[in-house]
C-alpha cells in the first residue's frame, strides 16, 4: 500500500490534483492496516530468530484478518493496485467498516498478549536489552528513519512533519525511546500498532460521505474529431485509462512507511511518462549502519540486531528359535522405546498445533499418530551425503554414538516394582558417565563434517553438556534409584521428592532441558547462530538420528523426573481413593508390574507437557548467558544443598539460602512471575479454535471483489488494444487484422500468460466493451510453465462455480420439472 501511495502522492502534488475527503480517510485506513501487518511480518521472524517460535504463528492469525480486509476491499491480498491518481479505485464494500472496527478491537487484546509473552519475559530482555545501540548523533549521520530513528530519542515522524493526507485530524502520538537498543526499536514497533488501531479507529468513526476519487482528471491528454465507428466516436462514455501530463517541474515526495522514509523524486517533462522517476526505500538505507552495530557484538546478537552355516531341517529350528528367544529381550525394549519416542513426537506436534492455534497431523493414521513414523521413513530412503575433504568414518560413526548412549541409559530405569533391566547400586552415576559420551560423538560429528560452522557447534554442545552434567549430577547424588522409589513409598504422596526438595526439582528439570539440548537451551543446533550447528553436512537418515537422540535423551530424562521426585509407580494420590486391586504392593508379580510400568509412563507423558510447554513459550539463551546460568547459578545452588547432612532440605531454609547466596532472590521471583505469565498467554490459545485451514480439503472463501483468472468474451472483443496499453508489463498478447471493406479490426487470437500476471485488474477495469471480467479462480498452477499460457480457448470457459450455478438453474428449468 505505501508504495501506491507514494506513486500516486507525487503525480498529484506535481499536477496539483485534489483528493476527495473520504478518499483521503480511506487512504489513511488502507496505509495503517499495512503498517500494522508490515511491524507483525517484523515481529515474528524477529521473535523466532532469537527462538522464540510461537510468536511466528500467532502473527499470522492477526496478519491474516488485515489481508481478508485488504481482500474485501481491493479484490487481492496482496498486489491491491487500489491507490488511483486522485482517490482510489473503489469505495468501501458494505459492512466492511463493522468488520474493521471489531479487528481494532480483537487486534488490541492480541497486543496486550505479546505484551504479557514477549516484552516482560526474563529471557527476552537479557538477549535485546543494551544490544545495538545507536545515539542520536549516529543516527542522523547515518540517515536512519522510522523505527530506528524514533528509537534513538528523535521524535521525527512524517505524518507529523509533512501532514500528508489527513493525519494532522486525528488524535495520536509519535512513539519513541531514548536507549537506542535493540529493545527500544521493539517497544517503538509495538506503540505504532496501538497507535494505528487509534488511528483507524477515529477515521472509520468520521469518515465522511462524498466521492472516492476526483472525475476530473479523468481526461485524455488531446481532443480530436472522432470519425464514424472510431474507437473514441463509439465509447466515449467508457471510463478511459488516465493520460494526463505531467507538468514540467521536479518534485520530491515522501511519506512515513512501517521501515522508514519512502520517497519518490520526480521531474515531469510535459509528457504522460515522467522524465525521472527514482525511489528512495528505507530498508537498505537503514541497513547501512549494520557493519558499524555488529563490532565487538556476539555472533549470536546478529540475529537480534538484525537468527551362515548349513543345518538338518530340526537343527536349524532349534537354533532359529533359539535365536528369537535370545533377540527378544533385545528387541523388546527397544521396540517400546521406540513406540514412546514416535508418541512423543506426536504428543508434541498436537500440543504445539494446539498452542499456537493451528491443525495438527491428522491424516497419518487415527489422529495422524503415524506422522512421526512416516517422516522417519522418508529420511529412511533420503540419499546420505558425505563431504567431500571430512573423515568419513567420524561422520559415519558420531550419529550412532549419540543415540546408543542414550540408549544405554534405559538399563537403570526400574519401570516398575518387579522391573529393573540392571539394578545397580551406583544410580544416576551410571546415567551421567552413558550420557557423557553423546557429546563425544558431536564432536566426532563437527569434526569429520570439514566445516567450521559445524565443528563450532559440536564444541558448543560439548561445553553445554559440562555445564550442566555438575549440578544434575550433585541433585540426585549417591544412592540407588530403588532406595529412593521406595523412600518415597513409604509416606505416600506428601513423601515424593517433589515436596521434600523443591529447589533441586527445578535444577533438575532446568539441567535435565539444557542436556537435551531444548529451548531455550538449543544453541549447539540453532539454525540461525550457527546454521544448524554440528548437523549442517547430515542428510537422510544420519540427519534424522540426531532428532532421534534428542527424543530418546527427553524421554530418559522424563523418566529420571518421575523416578527421582515424582514417586515413580507409586499412586498414593490423597483425596483419590485407589481399590486394592490396583494397590501394587498386594498384587500378582505379573500384574502389578503392568500396573506400576503403567502409573510410570502415565507419570512421565504427564510430566512431558512441561518441556513441550517451554520449547514453545521461551526465546532462546545466548550462549554466554547459557554458561552463566550452568556455572554461576545453578552450580552453587546444587553445591550448596550437598553441604548441608540431611538428606532432606526444609523448605523454609532453601529460600533463605537461595537469595543470601545468589544475592539477587527478588529479580529470581520477578523473573519467575513473568515466565509465568508467558506460559499462561501460550496456555490460554490451547481451547481457542485453529485458525487455519486444510487446504485443499478446505477451499477458501473469497470475497467479492476478488481478482482470480481472467475470463474472456470473444464476442465482444474489438481489438482495440487498451488492455494491452493499461498493463504494467504489456501482458496479454491480441493478434487482429483489418478487415478494409468494413472499416473495422476482426480478433484473431488473444492470449494472456498467468505465469506472469499480477491480477492488477487493469484490463478489466478500462476495457470499454467488458469483454474481461475476474472470476473467483485461484488455483492456476501447473506442472509445466506453459500451460500458465491461457488462449482465447482456455480464457472463455466458465468458473466451475458459474458452471455449477447454470446447471442447476438449467435442471430446475428442464420442460419434465416444469410439467411435474
Amino acid at each position: 500500500m505505501f508504495t501506491e501511495a507514494i506513486t500516486v502522492n507525487a503525480p498529484e502534488q506535481l499536477g496539483n490534483i485534489q483528493v476527495p475527503k473520504r478518499a483521503s480517510y480511506i487512504r489513511v485506513i488502507m496505509l495503517e492496516l499495512s503498517r500494522i501487518a508490515s511491524h507483525l511480518l517484523w515481529l515474528g521472524p524477529f521473535m523466532a530468530d532469537i527462538g522464540a517460535q510461537t510468536p511466528f504463528f500467532y502473527i499470522f492469525r492477526e496478519r491474516e484478518l488485515v489481508y481478508d480486509l485488504f481482500e474485501a476491499a481491493t479484490g487481492m491480498r496482496m498486489m491491491h493496485n487500489y491507490f488511483r491518481i486522485g482517490g482510489v479505485a473503489a469505495d468501501l464494500p458494505y459492512g466492511w467498516i463493522d468488520k474493521c472496527l471489531d479487528f481494532c478491537d480483537y487486534f488490541l487484546t492480541g497486543v496486550s498478549e505479546y505484551q504479557k509473552l514477549i516484552t516482560r519475559n526474563p529471557i527476552f530482555l537479557e538477549r535485546v536489552e543494551g544490544v545495538g545501540i545507536i545515539g542520536v548523533e549516529e543516527a542522523i549521520n547515518w540517515g536512519l528513519s522510522g523505527p530506528m530513528l524514533r528509537a534513538s530519542g528523535i521524535q521525527w515522524d512524517l505524518r507529523k512533519v509533512d501532514r500528508y493526507e489527513c493525519y494532522d485530524e486525528f488524535d495520536w502520538e509519535v512513539q519513541w525511546q531514548k536507549e537506542g537498543d535493540s529493545l527500544s526499536r521493539y517497544l517503538v514497533r509495538i506503540g505504532e500498532m496501538v497507535e494505528s488501531i487509534k488511528i483507524i479507529q477515529q477515521a472509520l468513526e468520521g469518515i465522511p460521505g462524498g466521492p472516492y476519487e476526483n472525475l476530473e482528471i479523468r481526461c485524455f491528454d488531446r481532443v480530436r474529431n472522432p470519425e464514424l465507428n472510431d474507437f473514441d466516436y463509439r465509447f466515449i462514455s467508457k471510463k478511459p485509462s488516465p493520460t494526463f501530463e505531467l507538468s514540467k517541474q521536479e518534485l520530491y515526495v515522501r511519506v512515513e512507511a512501517p521501515k522508514g522514509e519512502l520517497g519518490v523524486f520526480l521531474i515531469g517533462d510535459q509528457n504522460v511518462f515522467p522524465w525521472r522517476w527514482k525511489i528512495r526505500p528505507p530498508g537498505f538505507i537503514n541497513l547501512q549502519i549494520l557493519p558499524q552495530l555488529v563490532k565487538r557484538m556476539k555472533l549470536a546478537d546478529i540475529m537480534t540486531i538484525l537468527d551362515i552355516n548349513s543345518f538338518s531341517r530340526l537343527e536349524y529350528l532349534k537354533e532359529v528359535y533359539g535365536m528369537i528367544w535370545v533377540l527378544v529381550p533385545i528387541f523388546t525394549p527397544v521396540l517400546g522405546i521406540t513406540i514412546g519416542v514416535l508418541a512423543i513426537v506426536w504428543l508434541e506436534r498436537e500440543i504445539s498445533a494446539g498452542l499456537q492455534q493451528r491443525i495438527g497431523p491428522e491424516y497419518a493414521g487415527p489422529l495422524g499418530i503415524l506422522q512421526a513414523l512416516a517422516d522417519g521413513t522418508k529420511l529412511l530412503f533420503k540419499e546420505n551425503l558425505l563431504p567431500s575433504r571430512g573423515d568419513t568414518r567420524l561422520f559415519s560413526i558420531g550419529p550412532s554414538i549419540a543415540v546408543i548412549s542414550i540408549l544405554l541409559s534405559y538399563l537403570i530405569i526400574p519401570f516398575g516394582s518387579n522391573l529393573v533391566l540392571s539394578d545397580l547400586n551406583i544410580g544416576v552415576f551410571l546415567w551421567i558417565a552413558i550420557s557423557s559420551i553423546a557429546p563425544i560423538g558431536l564432536l566426532m560429528s563437527g569434526y569429520g563434517s570439514n566445516n567450521k560452522y559445524s565443528f563450532l557447534g559440536g564444541l558448543r554442545a560439548a561445553a553445554q553438556s559440562i555445564s550442566y552434567e555438575i549440578p544434575l549430577t550433585l541433585c540426585v547424588l549417591s544412592i540407588s534409584l530403588r532406595a529412593i522409589l521406595e523412600a518415597q513409598s513409604k509416606y505416600g504422596f506428601w513423601g515424593w521428592n517433589l515436596w521434600r526438595q523443591p529447589i533441586g526439582f527445578i535444577v533438575f528439570i532446568i539441567s535435565s532441558l539444557a542436556e537435551c539440548e531444548r529451548l531455550p537451551f538449543d544453541l549447539p543446533e540453532a539454525e540461525e547462530e550457527l546454521v544448524a550447528g554440528y548437523q549442517t553436512e547430515y542428510s537422510g537418515i544420519k540427519f534424522g538420528l540426531f532428532y532421534v537422540a534428542s527424543y530418546l535423551n527427553l524421554l530418559v530424562s522424563s523418566l529420571f523426573v518421575t523416578v527421582l521426585y515424582l514417586g515413580g509407580w507409586d499412586l498414593s494420590i490423597p483425596y483419590i481413593f485407589v481399590p486394592e486391586f490396583f494397590e501394587i504392593n498386594k498384587a500378582g508379580e505379573v500384574f502389578g508390574t503392568t500396573i506400576g510400568i503403567f502409573i510410570t509412563l502415565a507419570k512421565t507423558y504427564l510430566f512431558l507437557f512441561i518441556p513441550i510447554t517451554t520449547r514453545w513459550t521461551l526465546p532462546r539463551l545466548r550462549m554466554d548467558q547459557l554458561l552463566n546460568l550452568g556455572w554461576k547459578f545453578l552450580l552453587p545452588i546444587s553445591l550448596e544443598k550437598e553441604t548441608t547432612k540431611n538428606y532432606s532440605l526444609d523448605i523454609h531454609d532453601m529460600f533463605p539460602m537461595v537469595t543470601g547466596f545468589m544475592n539477587y532472590g527478588q529479580q529470581t521471583v520477578r523473573a519467575a512471575r513473568y515466565i509465568g505469565q508467558s506460559f499462561m498467554i501460550t496456555l490460554s490459545h490451547a481451547n481457542r479454535l485453529p485458525v487455519t485451514i486444510q487446504y485443499p480439503y478446505e477451499k477458501l472463501i473469497t470475497s467479492e471483489r476478488f481478482r482470480g483468472r481472467i475470463h474472456f468474451e470473444f464476442d465482444k472483443c474489438i481489438a482495440c488494444e487498451v488492455c494491452v496499453r493499461v498493463c504494467p508489463i504489456d501482458l496479454p498478447v491480441v493478434d487482429w487484422k483489418l478487415e478494409t471493406d468494413i472499416r473495422k479490426k476482426q480478433l484473431l487470437n488473444y492470449s494472456i500468460d498467468f505465469g506472469i500476471c499480477i491480477f492488477c485488474g487493469n484490463c478489466v477495469e478500462y476495457c470499454p466493451t467488458n469483454c474481461l471480467s475476474m472470476t473467483e479462480e485461484y488455483e492456476l498452477s501447473t506442472y509445466d510453465r506453459h500451460e500458465l499460457n491461457y488462449n482465447q480457448i482456455s480464457l472463455g470457459r466458465l468458473p466451475m462455480s458459474l458452471i455449477d450455478d447454470y446447471t442447476i438453474r438449467t435442471i430446475l428449468n428442464s420442460p419434465q420439472i416444469t410439467s411435474e
